[in-house]
């Protein structure tokens, strides 16, 4: 009877979890590592929102690359420009390398819709990022890798540096820039939101300062407290739902 029970809930949560994730929202954000609007909608509104219980409901696809081309070189050799200068094309690159580096040394959970220790990476990086002017008036920008790598326990902080410095790099951002074009030839807008893989113009700009808002939308069903803050939780709705796939196997 014991046995039966456990089996029972085994099968109740793992219908849950395919029901959560099915109700997963597609969010992908095209974004620059120096935007200042870029680096404010991550630090005050991707970022909170995903520490909250909504981030059960987003799958999320990060391409740090905006308005930057790219140029072939000789060989495997890329050059980019970018729409804030030479050091955007470095933080880009650094969070390209980021996204591949940290998945293999730290990767996400099956159920998870993103890499929460990416995300709080590459936030600590748009957050602490420092410029300076050197004695010609020109803008110098220092990357915290190894800082924000010791706050986020992350060992392989020389793989992303390595990484950055080099054609694997390159050939990472590259592939968010093909990844960017093929969304859109010339960007329009830093950052762009996309939610269901489909642009809407006012969507994304409505979401740069109010994601909550605009993700709740999409949730259609069994809204989370951050979207309703009244009546029967989501929560409380699978708990009842597994109770109920277990009582029909007795």
């Amino acid at each position: 009877m014991h046995a039966k029970f456990l089996f029972g809930f085994f099968i109740a949560c793992s219908l849950c979890l395919i029901y959560v994730n099915a109700q997963k929202v597609p969010i992908t954000v095209y974004y620059e590592s120096l935007c200042p609007d870029s680096r404010r909608f991550f630090t005050t509104q991707l970022y909170p929102t995903l520490q909250t219980n909504l981030s059960k409901w987003v799958n999320l696809t990060l391409v740090p690359y905006g308005k930057s081309n790219q140029t072939q070189l000789a060989g495997d050799q890329w050059q980019f420009s970018c729409h804030h200068g030479p050091y955007e094309c470095q933080g880009n690159k650094i969070q390209a390398c980021a996204l591949h580096e940290i998945e293999t040394t730290s990767p996400k959970q099956a159920e998870q819709g993103f890499n929460p220790t990416t995300l709080r990476f590459i936030n600590c990086l748009m957050d602490k990022t420092e410029k300076k002017t050197d004695p010609t008036g020109a803008d110098q920008y220092t990357f915290p890798i190894k800082n924000c790598s010791e706050i986020n326990h992350i060992q392989n902080y020389a793989g992303i540096e390595n990484c950055a410095q080099h054609t694997t790099g390159s050939k990472y951002l590259l592939d968010l820039g093909i990844k960017t074009k093929k969304f859109q030839e010339n960007l329009v807008s830093v950052p762009t939101i996309v939610f269901n893989d489909k642009y809407q113009a006012e969507e994304s700009k409505a979401a740069e300062v109010n994601l909550i808002k605009v993700l709740c939308k999409y949730i259609t069903k069994d809204k989370p407290e951050e979207c309703k803050n009244c009546g029967v939780t989501f929560t409380s709705s699978l708990l009842v739902f597994a109770l109920i796939v277990v009582k029909s196997l007795f």
